[in-house]
């Protein structure tokens, strides 16, 4: 991908941001190319939402059914989008790439349920590394998932600003 400069500020050009064609998506693609200067969680980390400089909310769910619980478990890198310093978060990280690293193998017998996995993604921005832990709590049958919504509804939302990684 081709970095552009506006002003000194280097910038993705945007012709060349996305999937080659013919391939899939990642799960996080959707903000490659775009200035993320906020992270949040809502629905007891059932949801993980990217706030941009340029005032877009960007949402992913997690899948959970009947038999299995789905959730944001670790987030590390936090400090790449901005340590509350005015300028950073005005700025915002450019997201240059994401990678799925996929889900492990099952464990048996924790948090209550049969079977656990976690699944793993890394966004790759101009600042640094923002790693991504979902768990899958299940009885043995249900995989877990994370989507990207469409349909933010914010105000729908208990959004709780991740400001240190956890």
């Amino acid at each position: 991908m081709a970095l552009q400069y506006i002003g000194n500020v280097p910038t993705l050009d945007r012709n060349q941001v996305g999937a080659p064609k013919g391939t899939s998506m990642k799960t996080f693609d959707e903000l490659i190319g775009k200035r993320i200067n906020g992270i949040f969680t809502a629905n007891d980390r059932w949801a993980l939402i990217f706030r941009t400089t340029d005032g877009q909310w960007l949402r992913w769910n997690t899948e959970n059914d009947c038999c299995n619980e789905v959730w944001f478990n670790h987030i590390t890198g936090v400090d790449c989008v901005g340590e509350g310093n005015v300028f950073d978060l005005i700025r915002g990280a450019l997201v240059l790439d994401t990678e799925d690293k996929g889900w492990n193998d099952n464990r048996e017998g924790e948090d209550g349920y049969e079977v656990v996995q976690e699944g793993f993604w890394t966004i790759k921005t101009d600042r640094g590394y923002i790693d991504i832990e979902v768990r899958n709590s299940h009885n043995g049958y249900y995989g877990g998932s994370v989507h990207f919504c469409e349909d933010t509804e914010l105000e729908k939302l208990d959004l709780v600003e991740v400001t240190a990684d956890f």
